[in-house]
């Protein structure tokens, strides 16, 4: 394959022998380039053959001498150059397959890329690699890899997933652990499926790959309205979730003491379905899992409470409202009632229920445009609205549904301040003084 050349940096060894943007690169001292990890790899080498296509069409051969640390100073549009992994299962808990119809194509598309694993934290099944792709990932010492595992009962995983090729999963962490490439694992718990002595069965088996399976995530299973066709299933109620946390903090203080680390983690969501205070830092070790939604609680609880001392006795008077999904909120009641210490200000959390998807869900990174319009209408015209940027898309301001940051501005004529998620970023959203008359602007 070829790779479009996207930029060349000035002065840089590229620029120098002439390659330009528009360019293609075909190859690397003869090996094909098919995402960054190839070019990364290989280009670090002292002595280079690079094989170029020319915008018109010519081949260049071009030989380069330099130091293992130089860089061509090429730069590609994107990381992946060939086609995107995508996933070969059928899970009967896939949240894609419980999407609601009509969104954008990007978000139905199921990756399972090894490489977007390594490079971003995705969770991967290894259900669909080749040979290839496993002399890659231990040639290249593609470490640490995130792995999906739900059970290791390869008869039931193979049903879980609806793939005979998921039986292998205990011989392919192992593969990996011998490969010395650390592992962090996931858990998608379904009550009744892959919980009680499953579940424990599959930590013993991981908890054995120590200490290549660095962690042990367990989040519960996602529930939508769209699961017609679809499996029957439950989510975990209050009684079961604090029996599992039970479970769990022992299984915990029994790692501890043989590992000295706690290596299984549950999501934070457990606890606020107990009606549980979520556990204190020591808990979650490194917070290798926070994007998993293991941890983020305490890191916000934490980070407001070093912040406490910084805060004002009084302020000019404020009114704020703050948008959070409906189980967001017992997590941001206790930040509210501290802020309304604050002589002049008042805050309120304003709960929006999540219509769009159905099916009870309520985490607030799920939240659409067209369930915020219908939370705001008018009602908060002129009025200080804060809205977590969890719920767009990932640099920029659309939604889900494709409605922007400004179709709500526009519509509310509401004051609206985004907010990155951290306690820092709030506190400044709701302390800085007056109105931006920019927030508000007509079409």
């Amino acid at each position: 394959m070829k790779v479009v050349i996207k930029e060349i940096i000035q002065d840089s060894i590229a620029d120098e022998i002439g390659i330009e943007a528009g360019d293609y690169l075909i190859s690397i001292n003869g090996q094909p380039i098919s995402d960054m990890l190839d070019y990364q790899f290989y280009s670090q080498d002292d002595e280079l053959l690079l094989e170029i296509e020319k915008s018109d069409g010519d081949i260049w051969e071009v030989e380069v001498e330099k130091d293992w640390s130089d860089e061509l100073g090429i730069i590609f549009d994107g990381v992946v150059f060939d086609r995107i992994r995508v996933c070969k299962n059928h899970c009967l808990f896939c949240f894609i397959d419980q999407m609601p119809p009509g969104m954008r194509k990007t978000l139905y598309v199921k990756d399972d890329d090894y490489r977007y694993s390594f490079l971003y934290g995705n969770y991967i099944t290894l259900t669909n690699l080749n040979e290839a792709d496993w002399e890659k990932i231990i040639t290249m010492r593609l470490s640490p890899l995130y792995v999906s595992v739900h059970t290791t009962n390869e008869e039931l995983r193979r049903q879980m997933m609806n793939n005979p090729q998921a039986g292998n999963i205990k011989a392919d962490l192992k593969r990996l652990a011998e490969a010395g490439i650390e592992i962090h694992t996931q858990i998608v718990l379904c009550p009744g499926i892959n919980d009680g002595k499953e579940l424990i069965s599959t930590i013993e088996d991981l908890a054995g790959l120590y200490p290549a399976v660095q962690s042990i995530g367990i989040v519960p299973v996602g529930l939508t309205g769209y699961r017609d066709r679809l499996p029957a299933l439950q989510r975990f109620n209050a009684e079961q979730s604090k029996e599992l946390v039970d479970f769990i903090e022992e299984k915990q203080k029994y790692f501890r003491h043989k590992f000295n680390y706690g290596l299984v983690y549950l999501a934070d969501e457990f606890y606020i379905k107990a009606g549980l205070s979520v556990p204190p830092t020591d808990y979650y070790d490194d917070f290798v899992q926070i994007e998993n939604g293991i941890g983020l609680v305490r890191t916000l609880w934490d980070e407001f409470e070093e912040l406490l001392s910084a805060l004002p006795p009084k302020i000019e008077e404020r009114e704020v409202f703050m948008v959070t999904g409906r189980s967001a909120a017992p997590v941001l009641q206790p930040i509210v009632d501290r802020l309304n210490e604050i002589g002049g200000l008042s805050v309120s959390l304003l709960p929006v229920d999540n219509f769009y998807f159905g099916g009870g869900v309520s985490v607030t990174g799920l939240l659409t445009g067209h369930d915020i319009l219908a939370a705001l209408g008018r009602n908060y015209a002129g009025k200080r609205v804060i809205i977590p940027e969890i719920v767009f898309q990932e640099g920029n301001t659309i939604l889900l549904d494709d409605i922007t940051l400004q179709d709500i501005k526009l519509k509310t004529k509401a004051y609206i301040y985004t907010v990155d998620g951290s306690a820092r970023s709030l506190i400044e959203a709701i302390l800085v003084p007056g109105n931006d008359p920019r927030v508000i602007t007509e079409e």
